[in-house]
């Protein structure tokens, strides 16, 4: 029987064949291969666990070698696939005649405990041919999403002893037959699964607590029927940050390939919940301003996922963008454009899917006044380009909306607004046409459209096309910038339900584009 691990590097990873001899000589364990810490010191593990689990550890010279010996092991997960590799060697276990990939940690008392990474594995596993999967039982619903293999949970490490073979197991109970595709334990991509609740707002959250700012709420509606990045910028207080935390309730479910994806990289991360399923909402994550590169872009002396890759298929939240480190905001531009974010290394260069929707949210000034009605802002010109500049032109230039944010009205915060679901059930209208639209191409809403398709895409009418001409010409607008424009024009003719951009529909894209810059929507007395 061949023992495969799985090592996780990068997204997908790499399978890792585990190569056992036992022969006479003085009593040794001998790990080779390339293993890092963690997995060196999984011998003195795997020796104890063995012993209290009723199995007896070789009295003999153990060589454990992981190939291929140039990929380097880390994590614990290696416990579980080395433990089973001794126990079929020395005959403890049967033989069953097939390949089996197992991942798991060991505890003393033989007990075994949830690791990362395990979606991932089954996928490597499945991907080279391999149909039996052990996995720790915490993890059996996370393994299952992909509805196919004979996967079974184990929880205790004497269960090995009959795993893949019918009959009664070691310690006298019976372990479920796994049944690939079954309705109950394989779930498939399309079935609602459990959610990582630490990963989006909670479901107390509704869009109707947004009251007097219909340009803010019409901003949010337009971003998440197509898929935009989105600015916000007011004084201290006007709800933008209440604002961001109410935009996940208006996106609709991750897709099948897209909710695997996110899976994928929260297991990969450790910070997928145990016994949970595929995430079905899209992921909100917002990481303190005080954060490193590595935790936000990704990398780490263990390449690892970051925060732009944890909210693959949801949103990123930048509250205080200007207060983040600049070299972390300029590396958002590529991800933010390209969807993908790849972390060159001397060893090796890892990628990390990262399609997010990206939220910064700014005082318009250092002080905070400007804007805000009876103060009175201290900030020079000087001071507030400075500020502005921290964010930088390029990336401001891939902002399609970008929305100054000002006090509401008394009487508007009195005021019912419409709930999440009701937006939603329009948000969900116009992806629909997008995906109608886009069908068998590689992206799928109109944020998306790469330079080439844009006029293919978003066609305007000889009026349309000269009115944007014009503003171009007046606002100094880059090429980007009138794709976006015309992105966002589609955008909002498919909320619509038109076929056609019309010239409203380039206005209010327009008016939705043209802030963000210095003091142009507030001006310094």
């Amino acid at each position: 029987m061949e023992v495969y691990a799985f090592a996780p590097a990068g997204f997908d990873g790499g399978l890792v064949k585990v190569e056992v001899d036992i022969r006479r000589g003085l009593p040794a364990f001998d790990l080779t291969g390339l293993p890092g810490d963690a997995v060196r010191e999984s011998r003195d593990r795997v020796r104890t666990a063995i012993r209290n689990a009723g199995f007896e550890f070789p009295l003999d010279r153990v060589l454990v070698n992981l190939a291929p010996a140039d990929l380097r092991k880390s994590g614990s997960s290696f416990d579980l696939p080395i433990a089973l590799g001794i126990l079929t060697e020395s005959g403890q276990v049967p033989e069953a005649g097939r390949p089996i990939l197992a991942l798991g940690e060991l505890g003393l008392a033989g007990e075994i405990r949830p690791a990362r990474g395990v979606l991932s594995a089954v996928a490597a596993g499945l991907s080279a041919g391999i149909e039996d999967f052990a996995v720790p039982r915490d993890n059996l619903t996370e393994a299952r999403s992909l509805g196919r293999g004979r996967i079974r949970g184990v929880s205790y490490l004497g269960e090995l002893c009959v795993l893949f073979l019918p009959g009664p197991m070691h310690g006298g109970e019976s372990l479920p037959d796994a049944v690939p595709g079954e309705a109950d334990s394989a779930p498939s991509c399309g079935q609602d699964q459990e959610t990582n609740g630490s990963d989006g707002p909670g479901d107390e959250l509704d869009f109707a607590d947004i009251r007097g700012q219909p340009r803010l709420r019409r901003a949010l509606e337009v971003a998440a029927a197509g898929g935009h990045h989105l600015l916000l910028f007011g004084p201290p207080g006007v709800g933008k940050t209440l604002a961001a935390r109410r935009f996940p309730t208006l996106l609709p479910d991750l897709s099948g390939k897209t909710a695997v994806e996110a899976t994928q990289i929260h297991s990969l991360a450790g910070v997928l919940r145990p016994g949970a399923g595929l995430l079905r909402r899209p992921p909100f994550r917002s990481p303190h301003h005080g954060a490193s590169a590595e935790g936000v872009i990704g990398g780490g002396r263990f390449i690892r996922p970051g925060e732009i890759s944890l909210a693959h298929g949801g949103v990123l939240f930048l509250d205080e963008a200007p207060e983040f480190r600049s070299d972390i905001l300029q590396a958002l531009r590529e991800p933010a454009e390209e969807g993908r974010i790849s972390i060159a290394r001397a060893e090796a260069t890892i990628s990390f899917p990262a399609r997010f929707q990206l939220i910064l949210a700014a005082n318009p000034c250092p002080c905070g006044s400007l804007g805000r009605p009876g103060a009175v802002c201290l900030c020079s010109i000087q001071d507030l380009r400075r500020y502005w500049k921290k964010l930088g032109g390029p990336l401001l230039d891939r902002i399609d909306i970008r929305v100054p944010v000002q006090p509401a009205p008394f009487r508007g915060l009195l005021s019912p607004e419409e709930s999440s679901a009701v937006v939603r059930r329009r948000v969900e209208a116009a992806r629909s046409l997008q995906a109608e639209r886009y069908a068998g191409l590689e992206f799928d809403v109109n944020s998306r459209i790469p330079a080439g398709a844009v006029d293919r895409h978003c066609p305007v009418d000889a009026s349309t096309a000269a009115f944007l001409d014009r503003q171009a010409g007046k606002l100094g607008l880059s090429s980007r910038s009138l794709h976006s424009v015309l992105k966002v024009s589609r955008t909002i003719a498919d909320l619509d339900g038109s076929s056609a951009i019309g010239l409203r529909h380039a206005e209010e894209a327009l008016e939705l584009r043209r802030y963000g810059d210095e003091d142009t929507f507030w001006r310094i007395p």
